[in-house]
């Protein structure tokens, strides 16, 4: 009996992936984000959770579909501070714990990046150099450019859906 075996490595990604460094805290630069380059981005439900051995991350997810354009946006962050518990000493009858506090990140590689915008759909480069700009413009965005997806090692940590 033959068996047969699919490939996934031609599988083409059609998102555009946005970094965006900046020091503000998640519902602002949602916020700012809507307001300068007219989205809807809302919390979503659910958090990007992901096990990284003793930490378990979450990282905020908000999130725009634009559905005249089957066009969605992801607005994720990219630092999660958590705190990992030690148990120090168990042999008397009150244990003690240590706390350390630790930085995940959701894409190891981009440690210096504070924000992902995800957009799956397949736009032009110009579009998506108009979105630069008007990221660029926004108070308190240090930078924001363009991440080629086929070079990430974690592209699987951005599937959200």
């Amino acid at each position: 009996m033959l068996s047969h075996k699919l490939l996934m490595d031609d599988v083409e990604d059609n998102y555009h992936l946005l970094a965006i460094h900046s020091s503000m805290e998640e519902f602002k630069m949602a916020f700012l984000l809507n307001r300068n380059l007219q989205l809807r981005l809302k919390r979503a439900t659910y958090d990007v959770d992901f096990n990284h051995g003793v930490v378990q991350a979450l990282y905020p997810l908000y999130s725009y579909k634009e559905a005249a354009k089957h066009r969605t946006f992801y607005l994720v962050k990219n630092k999660y501070k958590g705190a990992v518990k030690k148990v120090v000493s168990s042999g008397s009858l009150f244990s003690e714990e240590e706390v350390s506090p630790q930085i995940t990140y959701l894409i190891p590689e981009f440690n210096k990046v504070d924000y992902f915008l995800k957009i799956e759909d397949d736009l032009e480069e110009d579009h998506i150099q108009e979105l630069l700009n008007m990221i660029g413009k926004i108070p308190r965005v240090i930078t924001t450019y363009t991440v080629d997806v086929n070079q990430l090692r974690s592209k699987n940590n951005l599937i959200v859906d």
